[in-house]
């Protein structure tokens, strides 16, 4: 699972992640590097993806449902 963020504080980020006990990667989209939210498409926040061992976007959920990230997750042989 990837999570984009643009604008935010990348401190107030990882905070927000460590206390919500996320165990997958939030990219920030920095000024200076790669584009991530055009690279990947980004229209809102957030926006997740589910990424295979291969690299291969095998989901993208735009606004937060839990309901249907799960239903992803096992479709793709994770437990949840």
């Amino acid at each position: 699972m990837i999570s984009i963020n643009e604008g935010d504080d990348a401190k107030v980020i990882a905070d927000f992640a460590k206390k919500s006990k996320f165990a997958f990667q939030i990219v920030m989209n920095n000024k200076g590097g790669p584009d991530v939210v055009k690279l990947y498409h980004v229209q809102a926040f957030p926006t997740n993806y589910l990424v295979n061992a291969r690299g291969k976007i095998i989901a993208r959920f735009v606004g937060f449902n839990e309901e249907e990230m799960k239903k992803e997750l096992r479709r793709a042989g994770f437990k949840v």
